[in-house]
């Protein structure tokens, strides 16, 4: 009597490319993930690490829901950021604890810029280019000479390990806030990269006063607009550190 062969385990393969570039327009991020997709055999997404647009957990979870059981993590960046490729296992890893999750395999692939093929196909590759002509102040701005007029300057964390946490695009739900109850004018809005501490995020301080507050989702994008900007009351149920107007940590 023979022994059946055990069958083997059928798995879907699926590709997420995660992008890193803080400064790019929406038609450009577009089409480099557009490109990366129609070049990919198998299913794949593609998100940006920074600043909007579905974060890391999002995608993972999409990919789960539409049926992927081993998922490649793939940076794109010339270079990746070192910091970022030591934080991406542990932050896919937490992921890997969720219920939906389970059966999954998560691969996290090297960094391209370390591929002298692909370098030199860069290198290689043919541009057209454009003359420069000498230009007066050319690094000057329309309007870089002073800050604008604003009863509360807001710096909104649009780093990857906030964006990662952050259910919505919180930097375009704020504004949109603002924009609902007429604040614009009275707000100066900054996104910048990480300002401490990521494990709060995702994060929004708010200076002269020096309050910091975790916005996890639109319900509390609204209540801080509303009460905070809007008001000028607290909001301790956001409220996660107050260092006043000024504060030197070291």
């Amino acid at each position: 009597m023979f022994a059946r062969p055990a069958l083997r385990e059928h798995r879907v393969r699926a590709t997420l490319y995660l992008i890193s570039q803080s400064y790019v327009s929406g038609r450009t991020l577009r089409g480099l993930m557009d490109g990366l997709c129609a070049a990919t055999d198998g299913p794949s997404r593609a998100v940006r690490l920074e600043r909007d647009g579905a974060g890391l957990w999002q995608a993972l979870s999409a990919l789960a829901s539409d049926g992927a059981t081993e998922i490649t993590l793939r940076p794109v960046g010339l270079p990746f950021s070192q910091s970022l490729l030591a934080w991406l296992p542990g932050a896919a890893g937490e992921w890997l604890t969720r219920g939906e999750a389970a059966g999954m395999r998560l691969h996290l692939a090297d960094d391209v810029a370390c591929d002298a093929g692909v370098l030199a196909r860069i290198a290689c590759a043919p541009v057209s280019s454009q003359p420069i002509v000498p230009r007066v102040q050319g690094s000057h701005g329309k309007g870089w000479d002073r800050p604008p007029a604003h009863r509360h300057h807001i710096l909104v964390c649009t780093g990857p390990r906030c964006h990662l946490r952050d259910a919505p695009d919180l930097l375009g739900l704020l504004k949109a806030e603002l924009d609902r109850l007429s604040l614009g004018d009275d707000c100066l809005v900054t996104a910048t990269g990480c300002l401490f501490p990521c494990n709060a995020g995702p994060t929004v301080v708010v200076y002269p006063a020096g309050r910091w507050f975790r916005l996890p989702d639109a319900t509390a994008v609204r209540r801080f607009a509303e009460t905070v900007l809007q008001r000028n009351q607290p909001l301790p149920d956001y409220e996660t550190f107050n260092t006043g107007d000024l504060h030197e940590p070291a």
